[in-house]
């Protein structure tokens, strides 16, 4: 698996741009989803970091699927309501598990829901539902409970 990239949902976004970057920086070869509506700064930014951009349609199971061939992790960093975080997330994840990839990163990327009761934070339920999903999906998922970024406390 010489030939395998990182997949990068939402590296058009600023948590997406700034995976993409630490990847690089890594050297993980990096293929980023991107939206048709993308604006084209934010395509060039990915492209001179040589990142390879793919448009898709992340409603498409089959496209996501032919895309999600020979990567070694999906990483999602999708932002959004259910139409994202459930809907076109579960899509990326059983595109993950049809193509092979081994590993999944879900869009957690916040404080640990798992300890919050359930119906007090919209986010963190729609997060605890694709949880759900991903706990019966056959492949390693990975969720970063980072707490909160600075720059959404004003730092």
């Amino acid at each position: 698996m010489t030939d395998a990239f990182v997949l990068l949902a939402g590296g058009t976004g600023d948590l997406g741009g700034r995976i993409a970057r630490a990847l690089v920086a890594r050297e993980a070869p990096v293929h980023a989803f991107v939206r048709s509506q993308s604006s084209p700064e934010a395509l060039d930014d990915l492209r001179k970091l040589g990142v390879t951009v793919v448009p898709v349609d992340l409603s498409d199971l089959d496209a996501v699927t032919r895309a999600c061939q020979g990567a070694s992790c999906v990483v999602s960093a999708l932002s959004g309501l259910r139409d994202v975080i459930l809907d076109r997330q579960t899509v990326l994840l059983d595109a993950a598990v049809r193509a092979g990839v081994p590993r999944f990163i879900s869009s957690d990327y916040c404080a640990d829901y798992t300890k919050t009761e359930p119906g007090h934070n919209r986010n963190f339920d729609l997060r605890r539902e694709f949880a759900g999903r991903a706990d019966r999906a056959p492949i390693r998922v990975t969720s970063i409970f980072n707490g909160a970024f600075m720059d959404m406390l004003g730092a």
